[in-house]
């Protein structure tokens, strides 16, 4: 065994136990990882930090940016109140809200979701039999379900760059639907789960507001012009998305322009760009994407798919192979950060299918929404440590009510994945 080798297996396991102790923000132990391998000599300059101008994480963070002006608007607001309106009573308020929660999840985060729709929930007549509790923690389980359902948001350009850091050709990166094909039902699935059994194995009782202060919806305070601009810009940049094969530019270029638009206009300042981008969430997308680079040069990726071939048997089947990497990676997600555990597992998922000849697609898609999808532990993401504590939940009314769930959502995922990328 190489001294490279062994220095990018240690990285690489120094990185998981950063990812895993959440002392460090994600990005900064990312990035270490990516400075100490190209310190060391196992990637130049240019393999490390190359990934800062790909165009994956450049349209990444524009759309970071996008989005978050889409929140600025009273979009949501406004969809908060159609529902508190017209929703009535019984289960159809259920079915509503987890609709509501679903569509809402792709246009801001699980953690915004829960105080978007706070009012709604404590709204509730406490004579109901819907109590808030029957929400909450469901709501916060839609928010990661179904993230990616829809084509937007950038769920397939964080697995795209991940596809590019590991040399899988161009016309085997993923466009804006392909994902959210994937994804579509096992999400659906989620929603019928929780809107018309899960919510019921949750016990009756009120929220702690408390846990949630400082977390309310406003209206916005944009003018009406201002708004309808926003919107347009989003329309124009999905729609470019969706067609961007037949554009005369490149659609990166577009997107960050269309972020300079709002600039110019002052709908945007450099403050919102600021809290927008979620620099975070970028530095480690561009300090785990060289992993690839260093497993390749090393033989590093050729070693982690044999051992997992030894311990699945020898020869197992491509499918086996997936399900084995898709049950680590959503077991391992319920326990720490559902992105750190997305990418690390995606990286290793589409090294191994690359060394068997196989198309990493199906892996990719399949582990990265399996691994954000945290239900079965507070620990497992912000939004659901902030529900399961506001909601005073134990964690055998979350078990009783999500495993079941847990199970059909991974099987749905991987026959939707094996179905649109045959292995």
């Amino acid at each position: 065994m190489n001294t490279g080798l062994i220095i990018t297996l240690i990285v690489i396991l120094g990185m998981v136990i950063g990812f895993m102790s959440g002392r460090f923000r994600l990005g900064l132990v990312a990035m270490t990882a990516t400075t100490v391998l190209c310190l060391t000599g196992i990637m130049t300059f240019n393999e490390a930090y190359a990934y800062f101008s790909n165009s994956n994480i450049i349209m990444m963070g524009a759309m970071f940016i996008l989005s978050g002006a889409l929140s600025k608007t009273s979009l949501v607001y406004q969809l908060r109140q159609w529902v508190i309106r017209h929703s009535g009573q019984g289960q159809m308020i259920i079915l509503v809200y987890m609709v509501i929660c679903a569509v809402m999840t792709n246009l801001a985060s699980p953690l915004a979701i829960l105080s978007m729709l706070l009012p709604f929930m404590t709204a509730l007549d406490k004579d109901s039999p819907i109590q808030p509790s029957h929400l909450l923690y469901p709501g916060a389980v839609i928010g990661h379900s179904c993230q990616g359902a829809l084509p937007l948001g950038t769920f397939f350009l964080m697995i795209n760059a991940l596809l590019e850091g590991n040399n899988v050709p161009e016309s085997q990166l993923l466009s804006v639907v392909d994902y959210a094909k994937v994804v579509c039902v096992p999400g659906i699935i989620s929603i019928l789960y929780m809107a018309f059994i899960g919510w019921r194995l949750f016990p009756a009782g009120t929220i702690d507001e408390a846990q949630l202060s400082g977390r309310s919806l406003e209206g916005s305070k944009l003018t009406p012009l201002q708004e309808k601009i926003i919107y347009g810009i989003f329309i124009l940049t999905f729609g470019g998305l969706l067609f961007k094969n037949y554009l005369p530019v490149d659609m990166t270029a577009v997107t960050v322009a269309m972020v300079l638009i709002l600039l110019y206009l002052q709908i945007l300042d450099l403050n919102d760009v600021k809290n927008f981008m979620n620099l975070d969430g970028l530095f480690m997308m561009v300090g785990v994407m060289p992993l690839g680079t260093a497993m390749q040069n090393t033989g590093a990726g050729d070693l982690v798919a044999d051992t997992i071939m030894g311990f699945l048997g020898g020869s197992p089947s491509p499918l086996m192979i997936l399900i084995a990497f898709y049950i680590a990676a959503a077991l391992l997600t319920q326990f720490m950060s559902n992105t750190a555990t997305a990418n690390i597992f995606a990286t290793l998922a589409i090294v191994t299918a690359m060394s068997r000849g196989l198309d990493p697609r199906p892996f990719a898609i399949a582990i990265y929404a399996g691994a954000t999808a945290a239900m079965l532990s507070p620990t497992s993401s912000p939004s659901i440590a902030m529900a399961f504590a506001a909601g005073h939940y134990k964690i055998k009314d979350v078990l009783k009510a999500c495993f079941p769930l847990w199970i059909i959502y991974g099987a749905a995922m991987i026959f939707m994945a094996v179905l649109f990328y045959p292995l």
